[in-house]
């Protein structure tokens, strides 16, 4: 049976890595190894660890950020741009830590699209600022603080619904996407989890929030811009004020605006019923059960089998309510347990090592970081930081992930869509793409601003590999670090004697090696390592984690 047991012991290579491949944006090579003597506990501990907030990004027109109290340079035109570089940025030079893998997760999970908040960029990096400040904390907060974010009213039409003239956009995907989930539609309107009715009440309760373009209005939780009541400063103009009666789905409740005045609602009612919506749906067990599984998707794997719901989603789903919706009380029951680590049956044919496939962004992101790769300095090369990331941006979109612009509010695909999820990112295009970026590396990206990125292949091995002139090792060495499972010996032989080889013996590798290291010479060494690091990072297990 599937087992939420906490394995004990070091982990070990494998499963440190495979740990920091699920857990963070990818493994570097020192965390490997660091992580290899912990335990499952101390790694979690480790990767918990509260992280600094990331320095605002910069826009070159002006020098500084364009962050309120800051104005946007009137001259500026690639601020989104320079907002999704500097979130790449941010997880490629994290640590190892949990915090960028939620933020990314949060993001596909209460998905953003750039254009629809008119590109506006500090609307997009407050909503950042917000994954960022619950990335480890409590979801049900986080729900809250983005049901009013500015960036999400504008995103799913909450600044539309008004009392009168209702925008069902924000409620339903409340209900559908963040919330209970849908289930099976078990009659005209009635999805199990919530009903049509239920649409409708919620649609009501949440009238009357508008932007803040004007950034006045502060979360005093989270010291970040919010959205606002419409009206005065103590009178809601906009709040429908009369009764929401919802479902049985939701016991019946009745929910109903607090103070009001003629027809409009003191303000405080509307911040009181917006909490009274919270803790009615936050009561469902639809709820964390729908969230546990979204996390196990992230997580484990997407299949989700009956004896997956039962041993692994109803106890988290428990946990999380007991420990009232703090995220990281279910991450470290599962990042610990039997089941992430395969350690719960004997059968191979269900293992969750290298059963993911990776991202666009996992697989461009994690290649810097595993490679440790040098990027143009953001203080002192901004305009080629930026160019850079543009460049890697167009990547990401070439392999399918269009990068803050999924098609569809309910985010990108292979996220949500039953029943391919991750499949979704492979394609015969997407993936030849895949394949070109490892060449694009090799050759080295480059623009306007000269030489971008590139990865040094015989550095790299000097540098890091224990024993480079020994063909055998080198190649279980690189296939440890780049691949998430074990290769069968006609694999390991096709990489060691057919690419780096070439079918010439050995020691004919040693004496090149050697002859290197004598004489600075790389040509003939480069053309090997070049040749077996590509044909690694083409192949179906390099796409895997």
């Amino acid at each position: 049976m599937a087992s939420l047991n906490p394995i004990t012991g070091a982990l070990g290579t494998q499963k440190a890595a495979h740990l920091l491949r699920r857990a963070t944006l990818g493994p570097r090579l020192q965390d490997i190894s660091n992580f290899a003597g912990m335990t499952a506990q101390a790694a979690f501990t480790a990767l918990t660890q509260t992280q600094a907030i990331p320095a605002l990004p910069i826009d070159p027109a002006s020098g500084t950020d364009w962050v309120y109290p800051n104005t946007v340079n009137p001259n500026s035109t690639n601020l989104s741009d320079y907002t999704r570089s500097w979130w790449m940025e941010n997880m490629r030079s994290s640590g190892p830590n949990l915090t960028e893998r939620m933020i990314w997760f949060y993001h596909t999970h209460f998905p953003m699209i750039m254009s629809r908040i008119e590109n506006n960029a500090q609307f997009a990096i407050d909503y950042l600022r917000l994954l960022r400040y619950y990335a480890l904390g409590n979801y049900k907060d986080l729900t809250k603080a983005l049901v009013i974010d500015n960036a999400m009213l504008l995103h799913l039409d909450g600044n539309l619904n008004i009392k009168g003239v209702p925008q069902e956009n924000f409620a339903r995907e409340f209900l559908e996407l963040y919330t209970v989930g849908k289930g099976e539609e078990i009659s005209l309107g009635n999805y199990t989890n919530f009903t049509e009715q239920d649409v409708q009440a919620l649609t009501k309760a949440l009238t009357g929030w508008g932007i803040d373009p004007t950034f006045q209005t502060i979360d005093p939780v989270t010291s970040i811009p919010t959205g606002k009541v419409k009206g005065s400063a103590t009178t809601s103009s906009q709040h429908d004020v009369t009764a929401k009666q919802f479902s049985s789905a939701f016991s019946n409740t009745l929910i109903q605006t607090g103070s009001v005045t003629g027809t409009n609602a003191a303000v405080a009612a509307v911040y009181t019923e917006l909490d009274d919506v919270l803790n009615m749906v936050f009561a469902s067990p639809h709820t964390a059960k729908h969230i546990c599984r979204r996390i196990y998707r992230e997580f484990v794997y997407y299949d989700i089998t009956a004896e997956v719901e039962s041993d692994i989603i109803e106890p988290l789903a428990a946990a999380l309510v007991s420990n009232n919706y703090n995220i990281t009380s279910v991450l470290g029951i599962l990042l610990q347990s039997e089941h992430f680590y395969d350690l719960d049956t004997p059968i191979t044919e269900d293992n969750n090592i290298g059963a993911i496939i990776k991202s666009p962004m996992d697989l461009v992101i994690g290649t810097m970081r595993l490679f440790n790769l040098t990027v143009p300095d953001k203080t002192t090369q901004l305009p080629a930081h930026y160019e850079m990331y543009s460049q890697l941006i167009g990547q990401l979109d070439l392999q399918g992930l269009q990068f803050f612009e999924p098609y569809d509010v309910a985010g990108y695909e292979p996220y949500y869509q039953f029943p391919d999820y991750h499949r979704y990112w492979i394609s015969s295009n997407y993936l030849a793409n895949r394949y070109k970026f490892s060449e694009l590396l090799i050759t080295g990206f480059t623009g306007m601003s000269g030489n971008l990125l590139k990865l040094d292949v015989v550095e790299f091995v000097e540098t890091n590999c224990s024993n480079p002139g020994d063909a055998t090792i080198l190649v279980q060495e690189l296939v440890d670090w780049l691949f998430p499972i074990t290769l069968d010996a006609t694999r390991f032989n096709y990489f060691r004697d057919d690419v780096l080889l070439d079918q010439l013996p050995a020691s004919n590798w040693t004496t090149e090696w050697n002859n290197y290291v004598n004489t600075s010479s790389d040509v003939n060494v480069r053309l090997q390592l070049e040749s077996l690091i590509t044909a690694m990072m083409q192949t179906p297990e390099y796409q895997l984690f």
